[in-house]
């Protein structure tokens, strides 16, 4: 009996460890997402089979859909909340535009405050290289583009 109730308690612990193993597994090792956001525990995931563009202008709009994923407690993550980003890229003058829901465009100063877009530009120069594969700002290092690349 003794050997029953052991062995009930064995199998029980092993399906609660494997649950919460595949609970808390980190969303970075899907190919499907790339990390462009971090903020107090919270990891912005840009799904890569969202990802595609158009030209506007004299802009090259780049648009995708990302998730939220709550790194302090992944219980939380709502993996069907899906949330649509644009980046607009003019080129010829290397500035990125986050694109607001209204249609009207806030310029992303890499060299500036959090408050001026700052904290966004490496997200934008992550899209701008899975859609293009090519550098836009150029200032980052090749490990910055390989890591994209894996």
């Amino acid at each position: 009996m003794a050997k029953k109730i052991f062995s009930a308690i064995l199998l029980l612990n092993l399906i609660f460890v494997g649950s919460f193993a595949t609970a808390a597994e980190n969303p970075r090792a899907d190919k499907n997402f790339a990390l462009f956001y971090q903020h107090q525990g919270y990891d912005y995931l840009l799904k890569k089979d969202s990802l595609d563009w158009y030209e506007k202008n004299s802009l090259r709009v780049v648009f995708f859909k990302f998730v939220v994923y709550d790194s302090r407690t992944p219980e939380n993550t709502n993996w069907d909340k899906e949330t649509p980003m644009q980046f607009a890229y003019n080129v010829a003058e290397k500035k990125v535009y986050f694109i607001e829901s209204d249609g009207s465009l806030d310029y992303l100063n890499p060299n500036g405050t959090t408050a001026e877009g700052s904290n966004y530009a490496p997200g934008a120069e992550i899209a701008y290289w899975l859609a293009f594969g090519e550098k836009f700002y150029g200032t980052y290092d090749d490990d910055f583009y390989n890591f994209l690349d894996d």
